[in-house]
């Protein structure tokens, strides 16, 4: 079947092309004046006339193994434009099996994920924004550390923010759709049968979802959140760029979520291999309005392509010294 993809307005890309942007000048420093933040233009929903074939039951068949797309810009737009990344470890020969790249969409656009509001900045209350840089001026403590550097189910939509080397896994099953995340071996069942949430004092890290498909689309509500831990953080990509403040932390670190969280998650097949996701953010207690991120996530993994048991901070003797006061530094095998 031939496809036809319009990108209905530039969207967000999330591979990063050389070249895009030229002369860019640095971050600004802790301390200095905000500048103009960059703009892009407004976000509207990729547009497909892709057809994906249906299961036994009737839904569309998005199943399969995929790999994530990496972002290029972070999760807020920065305060000023951020320079053109080169090649490192992370995005050369030791990612994704048989070191095959994913694929985008023609025509998509180099850009952060925070679409909504239009200017690119998490709508953080003022309260929420001194917490984060109490977190983000913390980070050589436990206490304050990052969620995911301690193993902890990182939640929705974090667990779909890419890691450089982990998978995913889509099955469906009548009446349900199962998501696997290699990273941590997390996972998520997802009912479509109109079911009630559970009850609010029911929460898991995950959330609870219920889900259903508007037309091709898996549109899923996902509430009943963990609150009892400062660093499960509703966002969170690459480590936190030293120097760049908690006003324009373009990584989406330092943001804990309330009692009053929810995500609405949109999951949409471009063609037979990409997958573009949307997430609708809410919480009042830490936002001043609701606000969206949405990227193209999913490339369908190539072939041979295997989940391997997953290694969280083994062998991270930053991480173990600040857990355990024991330095292994001394003892552990240095790979070039």
């Amino acid at each position: 079947m031939r496809t036809s993809i319009a990108i209905a307005g530039p969207l967000l890309a999330v591979l990063c092309l050389p070249g895009i942007g030229g002369a860019q000048a640095p971050p600004a420093g802790r301390g200095a004046a905000p500048a103009v933040p960059a703009n892009y233009p407004p976000y509207t929903r990729p547009v497909s006339t892709y057809v994906p074939p249906r299961t036994p039951d009737g839904q569309p068949d998005i199943s399969g193994l995929y790999v994530a797309i990496p972002l290029p810009r972070g999760i807020e737009t920065p305060l000023v434009p951020l320079p053109n990344r080169g090649p490192n470890r992370a995005n050369s020969e030791f990612s994704y099996s048989l070191n095959e790249r994913p694929k985008l969409p023609e025509g998509a656009m180099v850009r952060p994920v925070g679409v909504d509001p239009p200017d690119g900045k998490i709508p953080l209350t003022p309260e929420a924004l001194a917490r984060r840089k109490d977190i983000i001026a913390n980070q050589e403590k436990i206490a304050y550390l990052d969620g995911r550097v301690l193993c902890l189910a990182p939640g929705i939509p974090r667990s779909t923010i890419p890691a450089p080397v982990v998978g995913y896994q889509i099955l469906q099953k009548p009446g349900n759709v199962v998501l696997f995340y290699e990273q941590s071996h997390l996972y998520r069942t997802i009912p479509l049968d109109g079911r009630a949430p559970l009850d609010p004092n029911i929460r898991k890290a995950m959330g609870v979802s219920r889900g259903h498909w508007e037309g091709n689309v898996l549109v899923v509500e996902v509430t009943n959140f963990t609150n009892n831990l400062s660093n499960n953080w509703v966002i969170g990509a690459v480590s936190a760029t030293p120097g760049v403040p908690a006003e324009s932390l373009t990584t989406g670190h330092g943001i804990p979520h309330s009692d009053l969280y929810r995500v609405t998650e949109r999951y949409t097949p471009i063609d037979a291999n990409t997958i573009h996701y949307e997430a609708r953010i809410e919480d009042p207690k830490v936002f001043t309005q609701p606000w969206t991120i949405a990227f193209y996530a999913f490339a369908r993994a190539p072939k041979g392509y295997v989940p391997v048991e997953y290694a969280c901070f083994e062998g991270n003797d930053k991480n173990l010294l600040l857990m355990t006061n024991t330095d292994i530094s001394g003892i552990r095998v240095q790979v070039p």
